[in-house]
């Protein structure tokens, strides 16, 4: 990466940092795949302060294989709130915000499917499974950082990706790292 290219990415770092209306998101799920749901899911502002930090319980069980990533169990979701119960709170926080995520393209997805998920059982929400990209004004910090970064790719033509600095497999404390990536690249 140039530095021109650099000090872009800086430009968009501070665009964030500084506007008062910046939310950061960062959610655990029980997987990867087209059915995976969100069990944890937390918001901060860019002072850091928590908007959100729930525990989410899914429509169906936790994969171990999930549990040993992130440490959530069926037991620690059984009595916390469902997609549906925190969907209106949701709905207020972040509808037409501006929200900056590690990895966008993945969470926007597992809120999509989740209110799905969350719509197939509960018919308040049905009318609310949609797709996310409307929602609110989604932000990449991981193809961002990626760029700050510079480790090129040469066989995508792109840059590499890179793990989130200092992230905990939790929703809020990935949240934080995701800050403080924001605040490196702002220098």
């Amino acid at each position: 990466m140039n530095d021109r290219d650099r000090e872009q990415v800086a430009q968009w770092a501070r665009a964030m940092l500084e506007n008062p209306r910046a939310l950061i998101l960062d959610t655990e799920t029980t997987g990867l795949d087209d059915s995976a749901e969100i069990v944890q899911i937390a918001v901060i502002d860019m002072a850091g302060a928590v908007q959100l930090d729930t525990l989410v319980r899914p429509t169906r069980p936790i994969p171990p294989a999930a549990t040993r990533i992130h440490g959530i169990t069926d037991a620690m979701v059984a009595n916390a709130p469902t997609m549906a119960a925190i969907y209106d709170s949701l709905l207020l926080l972040l509808a037409g915000e501006l929200v900056v995520i590690y990895n966008a393209a993945y969470d926007v997805r597992l809120l999509a499917q989740s209110i799905r998920a969350a719509a197939a059982t509960d018919p308040t929400l049905r009318g609310h499974a949609r797709d996310m990209q409307g929602f609110a004004q989604w932000h990449c910090a991981m193809l961002r950082y990626s760029e700050w970064v510079g480790d090129w790719n040469e066989y995508y033509g792109n840059y590499r990706w890179q793990r989130l600095p200092g992230g905990d497999h939790s929703a809020l404390g990935d949240c934080r790292a995701t800050l403080a990536v924001l605040q490196r690249m702002a220098l």
